[in-house]
């Protein structure tokens, strides 16, 4: 077998072959903003996936080389994703890595689950998966929530839910964490979540913010006033709580993003009679985001336990300051002191955030001091750190 050379601090990032690994590929978000910076990280690299969508591919990650597992065959990949979830650890225990000098994975799911030899492995934690270790906050409750296949596949699911079966489940995903040589986390929140969960000591880069791209925008210092709401609209994500206060503080609504439940949030609004308050922008388009982003009075975040939240930065780079509540990766990336970039608010109700959404004013926040705080986590930042993590763990014997 061919031996690979030490790695030394002078080794340039084009001489290490890297693997990189990631989950299933079909829809843009912030997982694959972060993918896009690790394969600009090293230009010397490959794709490795379990499945993916020739479309999505195309548009976004068009020149790079990619592999896919047995599950790239599969029919109805888009109607049965959860159902196939039981395949992927199989699928990416079937990679094999000849001529890489190292693997490395973002992962959610299963795509720690690869099993390089004889070459180190890095594994990039967005969470541990939280339909095993943090169900209660998952977006779904029940079947009748869901149609067709899905309410099937739903129930498929729940048979295994609280089983012995699950705990299975866990011991696999456990086992794969702690094969890792290395685990990054991708803030403090999930650094505590794999101690907890699989009883291992990370370290934490923080995800990569598009922040020079964003400020480059033309600056819009006086904003105008209505608030925002940018992201998944889903119950999860705080979208009704966002509503309710927004509507009993009589201040205007701006929601751009779609969702599963999109029309559920039309119809709460329509039960509030709230139509002239609140308005649904549906999906836009990055320039659109930049320019929401740029002249909100500020953007609402009403998430519970957020990994680490790529909108909230953004906004801060267009210069906008942020309302959140005080609970997961936001309270690590947004700042209430110097450079003051936004506030938080402590109880989730609506009378909390309606409190401070009605006495908001956005001239007690500096847009360049809001700028200033976004500059912590660039794009060029991220990409600076794992380069260098990953020569130092290439060095270590």
């Amino acid at each position: 077998m061919k031996k690979r050379k030490k790695e030394n601090k002078s080794t340039r990032m084009g001489d290490i072959k890297v693997a990189v690994v990631t989950e299933p590929l079909f829809k843009y978000g912030g997982a694959q903003m972060h993918l896009k910076y690790i394969l600009e990280a090293f230009p010397n690299n490959e794709l490795f996936t379990a499945y993916y969508d020739k479309e999505f591919v195309e548009k976004f990650f068009p020149s790079i080389k990619i592999h896919h597992s047995f599950m790239q065959y599969l029919p109805w990949r888009d109607k049965l994703r959860q159902f196939y979830l039981l395949l992927q650890p199989l699928a990416y225990r079937s990679f094999r890595f000849k001529n890489f000098d190292t693997v490395v994975s973002l992962s959610i799911a299963f795509a720690k689950f690869v099993r390089p030899r004889r070459i180190k492995h890095i594994d990039i934690c967005m969470s541990p998966p939280k339909f095993l270790w943090q169900k209660e906050g998952r977006s779904l409750k029940s079947e009748k929530q869901l149609k067709g296949i899905n309410s099937l596949l739903y129930k498929f699911y729940n048979f295994f839910a609280d089983t012995f079966l699950e705990e299975i489940w866990k011991e696999w995903d456990r086992k794969a964490a702690n094969r890792c040589d290395k685990i990054i986390a991708i803030s403090e929140v999930v650094k505590k979540r794999v101690k907890k969960y699989y009883d291992r000591s990370v370290d934490v880069i923080y995800p990569p913010v598009e922040v020079s791209r964003i400020k480059e925008a033309k600056k819009v210092n006086r904003k105008e006033n209505w608030f925002l709401y940018l992201g998944r609209v889903e119950t999860y994500k705080g979208v009704d709580l966002a509503i309710k206060a927004c509507y009993k503080a009589q201040v205007p609504l701006k929601i751009a993003g779609e969702g599963e439940h999109l029309d559920a949030m039309r119809e709460l609004v329509k039960k509030l009679n709230a139509k002239g308050l609140v308005k649904f922008l549906g999906f836009v388009s990055d320039e659109e985001k930049i320019t929401l982003l740029s002249r909100t009075k500020a953007l609402i975040f009403p998430v519970k336990d957020e990994d680490f939240g790529i909108v909230p930065v953004e906004a801060n780079a267009a210069g906008t300051p942020v309302i959140a509540y005080r609970e997961g990766g936001v309270t690590e990336t947004i700042s209430e002191d110097n450079p003051r970039s936004g506030i938080f608010f402590d109880k989730y109700t609506v009378n909390e955030l309606s409190k401070i959404l009605r006495n908001f004013k956005s001239q007690d926040y500096d847009p360049d001091n809001c700028r200033k705080q976004a500059n912590n986590f660039a794009s060029e930042i991220f990409v600076y750190k794992l380069q260098n993590y990953v020569k130092d763990a290439l060095q270590d014997n």
